[in-house]
C-alpha cells in the first residue's frame, strides 16, 4: 500500500511540474509513465484517467496562483485562523 501512496505522490509532483512548465500531453504522459508500483507500470488508460482527474483542479490552482493570500491546505488555514484570533485579542489588550 505504501508503494501506491508513493506513486500517487510522485505522479502528482510530476503533473504539477509539467503544468508549471507548460509541457504537452505527450511529454507529460511520458514522464508519468515511468512511475511503477511493485515493478509494474500503469496502463496508458489509467494514466490518462489520472491526468484527466488532475485537470479538474486546474481552475482552483489558477485562482491560487493569482491570489497571493490563497491558503492551500487545511493546516495553513488553521494557522491563519489562529493567528487572526491571537492578533485580535492581542491588539485589544495592548
Amino acid at each position: 500500500m505504501k508503494e501506491m501512496i508513493d506513486a500517487a505522490r510522485q505522479i502528482n509532483k510530476i503533473l504539477h511540474e509539467c503544468e508549471d512548465r507548460g509541457d504537452s500531453v505527450d511529454v507529460t504522459l511520458d514522464k508519468i509513465s515511468v512511475v511503477k508500483v511493485h515493478g509494474c507500470v500503469f496502463s496508458t488508460m489509467m494514466l490518462l484517467e489520472i491526468m484527466h482527474k488532475f485537470l479538474d483542479g486546474f481552475e482552483e490552482r489558477e485562482r491560487a496562483r493569482s491570489n497571493k493570500n490563497y491558503i492551500d491546505t487545511d493546516a495553513e488555514q488553521e494557522v491563519q485562523n489562529k493567528y487572526s484570533d491571537v492578533a485580535d485579542k492581542w491588539n485589544k489588550i495592548h
